[in-house]
């Protein structure tokens, strides 16, 4: 009797493994099928796809926080968002990658969107600007500490301004 019960539970553990693992392999079997048709498109994407690859991505990471992959299409869709020009969810999504996922690969890169998208969707420079230098401390080495530099440096100007300055730095 005991050994039929350990044998119907380790049966019940495999049997939840393989529909867990099923399901996730379901999801980023669609997470691929969107991104494919996706580049096939080119530069006018269907916006209906866009926003599917964004439930998908956001789906993933829900359902598999746990997950070695679901910093990277957190990620994905952070980028996706600015891409598209919502700066809201790409907000949200970024402060759940700052919170949830502390020790991601993407977690440098992620606070400097989070500037970016202060700056250039939000509309936000003074916030803009504590995170590019909050991020200069953090990652001063980082590959795009040059880039919040230049960033913090021309925050705010016109594109007026901007073509001046280039022109006067180029004399």
């Amino acid at each position: 009797m005991r050994s039929t019960l350990k044998l119907m539970l380790f049966i019940a553990i495999v049997a939840i493994s393989v529909s867990c693992a099923s399901k996730r392999d379901k999801e980023i079997n669609n997470i691929t099928k969107i991104e494919k048709q996706l580049e096939n498109e080119g530069a006018k994407p269907d916006p209906a796809k866009l926003t599917a690859l964004l439930d998908a991505y956001v789906a993933f990471v829900d359902n598999n926080s746990q997950d070695s992959s679901a910093p990277a299409y957190l990620y994905k869709a952070v980028n996706l968002c600015v891409g598209m020009g919502n700066g809201d969810k790409a907000m949200e999504l970024i402060d759940r990658t700052i919170n949830d996922f502390q020790k991601s690969e993407y977690l440098p890169e992620t606070v400097f969107l989070k500037a970016y998208v202060y700056e250039n969707l939000l509309s936000n420079l003074g916030q803009a600007s504590e995170v590019y230098h909050d991020f200069l401390k953090k990652y001063p080495e980082h590959d795009l500490a040059d880039d919040a530099e230049a960033a913090l440096k021309y925050l705010g100007m016109s594109p007026e301004e901007l073509v001046k300055e280039f022109e006067a730095n180029a004399a």
